[in-house]
């Protein structure tokens, strides 16, 4: 009784240990990714941010992602890549404030870089009706007064 009350101790400080260690792993790979990309050593930066979604800890996952997002949208121009890195954040991670950002990303990206008007719409739409009080919806507004001269295009385009 006493060994087996001896093991259970020792398997829980080790896997309160372990657990304590593997944060403070994480908080250091974002702290050094942040660092690499500030430098602008983007490839490295990314494998960093990949050792984080390999990880157990769940903190930082969806910043890595979100990151790793801005990279490919905003540095390689790989769109389809940086959605499918949002989407990642917006299906796993919808109770972080990064979901919110995602949806708003996707529909940008829908509307500004790959023309996809209607996708653009009915995101930005979602993203009203998932967050009706946030702040982004007055950008959200915006998006959408934009894309109505697009609407009457598409309109035309599915009546024909």
């Amino acid at each position: 009784m006493r060994l087996l009350l001896n093991i259970i101790l020792c398997a829980s400080f080790f896997l309160i240990f372990s657990c304590k260690n593997s944060s403070n792993n994480s908080e250091n790979i974002w702290n050094e990714s942040q660092r690499l990309y500030s430098i602008k050593d983007y490839n490295n930066c990314i494998v960093l941010l990949t050792s984080i979604l390999d990880n157990n800890n769940e903190e930082f996952k969806p910043k890595a992602l979100f990151l790793i997002s801005e990279i490919y949208l905003n540095e390689y121009q790989e769109y389809d890549i940086s959605i499918s890195f949002l989407d990642l954040i917006i299906d796993k991670y919808q109770d972080n404030d990064l979901a919110k950002r995602a949806l708003f990303t996707k529909a940008y990206i829908q509307a500004n870089y790959i023309e996809s008007y209607s996708d653009a719409i009915d995101l930005y739409n979602t993203f009203i009706e998932k967050y009706p009080q946030d702040d982004l919806v007055s950008s959200v507004n915006y998006e959408l007064n934009e894309l109505n001269k697009y609407k009457t295009k598409i309109d035309q385009m599915i009546n024909r």
